[in-house]
């Protein structure tokens, strides 16, 4: 594939990515900022949308719309809701389902009306990274931290690998496009303990280097 679009949803991802292009040039489309260049010989436009579902839904749209990519790689941070994950793991979004919606029957619930009940990445491309853990990760707008909250989501999807607060919306707009993604994730913290906002606070002192440096690695194989 050659060109590939890339959305990132934190500041600090986006300056790590679009400063690894070469020859670099910004192109804003209101109200997104689209970074474009090139590595390894790949047509590269990186963005970033914001937090939530709405952005990144709309920043996607927009990223597909305008530059035509062969394929989106979604990559940000999740909590971790399996017990076999350590922070800093990356982990790939085989399957994606919304943790917040409820249609009422005979929808199952995170499915929204007359949309599937789940989205997945392409099995191609989850199928070049098997060393990455992979799995479902449920997608809401809210920063879970609570127990109960955890609770209730895990009564849901008690297979659940991770939670986050964007994956699904950009899941659900390739869908709607045909376009090909890869979502992956790296686990930022564990939601429902204890010290839950000093780990996520402690994460970030390394992430966005992590993150940028897996990121190129992924590039070279898609």
């Amino acid at each position: 594939m050659k060109n590939i679009g890339i959305l990132v949803a934190m500041p600090t991802e986006l300056d790590l990515f679009a400063g690894s292009l070469e020859n670099l040039h910004i192109k804003n489309i209101n109200p997104f900022r689209f970074f474009c260049g090139s590595i390894d010989y790949k047509n590269i436009v990186v963005a970033q949308s914001g937090m939530g579902k709405v952005n990144a839904a709309l920043c996607c749209q927009t990223l597909i719309r305008e530059f035509s990519p062969d394929v989106i790689v979604h990559i940000g941070i999740s909590g971790g809701l399996d017990s076999s994950l350590k922070i800093g793991d990356f982990v790939i979004g085989k399957d994606l389902v919304y943790h917040d919606v409820w249609c009422w029957e005979p929808n199952q619930y995170g499915q929204i009306q007359d949309m599937p009940a789940s989205y997945y990445s392409d099995p191609k491309l989850v199928e070049k990274f098997k060393e990455y853990p992979s799995g479902l990760f449920c997608c809401g707008d809210r920063f879970i931290s609570d127990k109960n909250e955890l609770a209730s989501i895990m009564q849901h999807f008690p297979h659940a690998l991770a939670v986050d607060m964007e994956s699904t919306a950009v899941a659900q707009t390739c869908y709607l496009h045909n376009i090909p993604l890869l979502s992956i994730r790296q686990i930022s913290d564990t939601p429902g303990i204890d010290n839950h906002m000093d780990q996520y606070e402690a994460f970030w002192k390394n992430a966005p280097k992590n993150s940028c440096a897996t990121l190129k690695n992924i590039l070279k194989k898609i």
